[in-house]
This record gives C-alpha cells, structure tokens and sequence, in this order.
C-alpha cells in the first residue's frame, strides 16, 4: 500500500509539471490557428494608457483563450488572476504562469476571503486584476458578488470581455469530397469584444440571445 500511494504522489507530481506545459503549448498552438479581431479594444487600451487599473471579467467557460484577450503587456502592465485552490485550479495557475500573469488562489468554497484581499491589493497597487465572474461553482453566466467587490474597494472599473468565435467554411458544393471537411478557409476567425462599466453592477449577466458569430460593434 505504501509502494502504491508513493508510486500515485510520483504521478501526481509528474501530471502536475507536465500538464501546464502541454496546455500551454496546445493555446499557442491553437493560437496560431486562429485570426483575431478585437471589438472595443480601445476601452482597454486607453486605460492602459492612462496607467488606470482594471477588472477584467470573463465567463468561465472562455477561459481557454483568454488570455489572449489581455493587452496590457504592450503597455509594460501585469494581469494578477484569481484561481481557485482546488487541483484544478493549481493546473490552470501554473499553465497561465507560463503567459507571465500572476496568480492568486481563492474562489468561493476554500480561501475566498483571503483571495479576494489580495486582488484588491493588487489594483490599489495599479495592476490589473481578472476574475471569472461567474465563478467555477456557477451558476453560470451569473456573476457573483466577489468581482463587484473587488472592483469597488480596489476604486476601479469593471471591463467585461468576452469571445465569439466563426465557423469555418465547407467545401463549395460540386467539390469532388465526400467529406465535411472544413478547408476552404485555413483559418477560422475569433473576436474579443470588450465594453466600459465605469460603475460595478450587481445585477447578473446573462449571454445574449443569437448565434456565436462575429458580434457587431457596440
């Protein structure tokens, strides 16, 4: 037994070091299989600008490519991002550790409180500061309390981010193919769409009603 539970700690340990590095490899990979447009963008960028820290909300299931949706690095800033304390949340901090954001860990059932200290921390220090608004318990696509918190007590706006993404193009009929495949476009496209709340909110969000295709320009 002892063999066995020293054997599955080797595993763990293993998974552990290994995992982030093959995730983050398959996001820029991923990345480089997409063309991205930005919608909004300037509400961020003049923030930068201007050296105002921010609250960058996102949905939790658009996680994977949000980071991507962060700009602040040309502008010499740094994204802090809350992460629960969970094992999964230790696989997501250290694969977006490898993107040079900077970790907290925290989330509604363990560490919380303490979490959300140092996020505030973080934008009373002039940094930027993530959440996943809906949280990894949900439910979701309704934000929850700690976000409007924190962009409250860290005296800064809340801008909310979110990704839709295209479909890519069949073959043209008459195509000698008997198969679906999706290649008359090599790429499919993907848009981040940001908007201003100068003043946090604590009503829920909710997605649109519609397809995920390229939004329009607010």
């Amino acid at each position: 037994m002892e063999e066995r539970g020293t054997v599955a700690s080797l595993k763990g340990r293993l998974l552990l070091w290994l995992g982030p590095i093959v995730a983050s490899g398959m996001i820029r990979a991923l990345r480089r299989l997409l063309r991205f447009s930005y919608v909004n963008d300037g509400v961020v960028r003049g923030l930068h600008r201007e050296g105002r820290p921010y609250v960058h909300g996102f949905y939790h299931d658009q996680l994977l490519m949000m980071t991507y949706s962060y700009l602040g690095q040309n502008h010499g800033r740094q994204l802090a991002v809350l992460s629960s304390r969970h094992r999964d949340g230790e696989y997501v901090s250290r694969t977006l550790e490898r993107f040079g954001h900077l970790m907290v860990r925290g989330s509604t059932g363990r560490g919380g409180a303490a979490g959300l200290k140092e996020m505030i921390r973080h934008l009373r220090a002039g940094r930027d500061a993530a959440f996943a608004t809906d949280g990894p318990r949900g439910p979701r696509h309704h934000v929850q309390i700690g976000v409007i918190e924190a962009a409250r007590l860290g005296r800064a706006p809340v801008v909310p981010v979110a990704f839709a993404t295209s479909k890519k193009k069949l073959f043209d009929p008459g195509m000698p193919s008997k198969s679906r495949c999706r290649r008359r476009t090599p790429y499919s496209s993907m848009v981040s769409r940001s908007a201003f709340l100068p003043t946090p909110i604590g009503k829920p969000w909710r997605r649109s009603a519609g397809s995920c295709s390229r939004p329009s320009t607010a």
